[in-house]
């Protein structure tokens, strides 16, 4: 049952309670992004054994995922949240002892940990904007997202001052995570609609608490939505890390220099989200997808063949723009139907971690062959498959007569 009697004081207080979450996440990965090289350069590992490191902590945000959508029926949002932002923060202090102590299996233990926890908690945040975005009226779930690109370019830009500081990894790591950590807890009970409320008949407390991996797998519409955001986290975040190495190994750029050009992929993401939601009314959600595949085509194929430095952040504003709507528009989709909402959100986000299981290694292992910048081709294989996955976006018809859009012919509830 969805509490439709929410004043709209409550509803913008939750909004800004949840932007917290898209923020202080966004920061953390735009730390932990730029530093790596720092990261690299510390635990002494090749391309290859860098991206084991990362499929480690994709198997944290994957077995995360898998029991989610139990573990909120039973326990509550609140809690969830709550337990999982204190087990972040001790994982990224595993981290940081990983980089200080050169030990990669910490690193990545401290990773496996980090990744599993915040995962849930933004599976948690991404259902609760999708039910602020229903209350709202406009598809404004981009919004949040602009607020984590943002936050990312922040700490984008603190990863490369502390770069040029000589400000250790360890510390950058220790101080950012528990700042955000603690933020976390504090907004919880605000950010989480139905904090105190519980559906006791809902499907997914009957579902066992592996519900998230029978949804993933018997419904049709949450399988597509999950290649889809499985081919987002390839443009994305699968990428993101790998970015800064090929400009500073192919390019010859320093960490610093590399961390500021980067940036803007970021920052045409942000920008793009921020006035996104009109777009997506007007024009909907599959000519939104189609249209944002061929920029992710075509900023990949400019950074990978560019012959001179200055066509890279012409290539990195395309892409940027390109990433800007996949995620936001396929976690959108999966809360829908408020049911089950929590189980499907994590259902589709698992697809984007079993993509951490292979992105990665993918793309490490082709670097070991030909540059890092020629191996993130693999993103026009991605932007192909949203293209072609797009229609499975369209929203599902309520009882509600469904507002103008592009997208006339939605599908039904069910």
């Amino acid at each position: 049952m969805v509490d439709t009697e929410l004043s709209a004081t409550r509803v913008r207080r939750a909004r800004l309670a949840v932007m917290v979450y898209f923020v202080g996440v966004g920061t953390l990965a735009g730390t932990i992004i730029s530093r790596m090289p720092s990261v690299r350069d510390s635990l002494d590992v090749s391309p290859a054994q860098l991206g084991a490191i990362l499929l480690v902590g994709s198997i944290g945000g994957l077995l995360s995922f898998s029991v989610l959508g139990g573990l909120v029926a039973r326990f509550g949002s609140l809690a969830v949240v709550r337990w999982g932002s204190a087990c972040n923060g001790i994982g990224l202090a595993l981290m940081s002892g990983g980089t200080v102590l050169g030990v990669p299996a910490m690193y990545a233990g401290g990773l496996f940990i980090a990744l599993g926890t915040i995962e849930a908690v933004m599976a948690v945040a991404n259902t609760q904007a999708a039910g602020i975005e229903r209350r709202v009226g406009s598809a404004i779930m981009s919004q949040f997202h602009a607020g984590f690109s943002l936050a990312m370019l922040c700490g984008i830009g603190l990863g490369s001052l502390a770069s040029r500081l000589g400000v250790s990894v360890a510390v950058q790591f220790a101080v950012t995570g528990a700042i955000a950590c603690t933020a976390f807890v504090l907004v919880a009970r605000t950010a989480i609609l139905d904090a105190v409320h519980r559906d006791h008949t809902a499907r997914d407390r009957k579902g066992g608490i592996f519900v998230t991996v029978r949804m993933a797998t018997r419904e049709r519409r949450t399988v597509l939505l999950g290649l889809i955001l499985l081919a987002a986290f390839t443009t994305e975040v699968g990428s993101s890390s790998w970015i800064p190495l090929a400009l500073v190994d192919d390019y010859a750029s320093t960490e610093a220099i590399a961390g500021v050009v980067y940036a803007g992929v970021v920052l045409a993401q942000s920008i793009t989200r921020v006035v996104g939601p009109r777009w997506v009314d007007v024009h909907g959600r599959v000519t939104t997808l189609r249209a944002s595949a061929v920029l992710l085509a075509a900023g990949s194929l400019l950074f990978a063949f560019s012959p001179v430095f200055w066509a890279v952040p012409l290539a990195m504003l395309i892409w940027g723009v390109g990433t800007a709507f996949a995620f936001p528009i396929a976690l959108s989709s999966a809360a829908d139907d408020p049911r089950d909402a929590t189980a499907r959100v994590a259902a589709v986000s698992a697809f984007g971690s079993a993509g951490g299981l292979i992105i990665p290694q993918v793309i490490g292992l082709l670097a070991e062959v030909v540059e890092i910048r020629q191996a993130l081709l693999i993103v026009v294989v991605a932007a192909l498959a949203i293209f072609l996955l797009a229609p499975a976006a369209r929203p599902l018809v309520a009882e509600a007569p469904p507002q103008s859009s592009g997208e006339p012919d939605a599908e039904p509830v069910g």
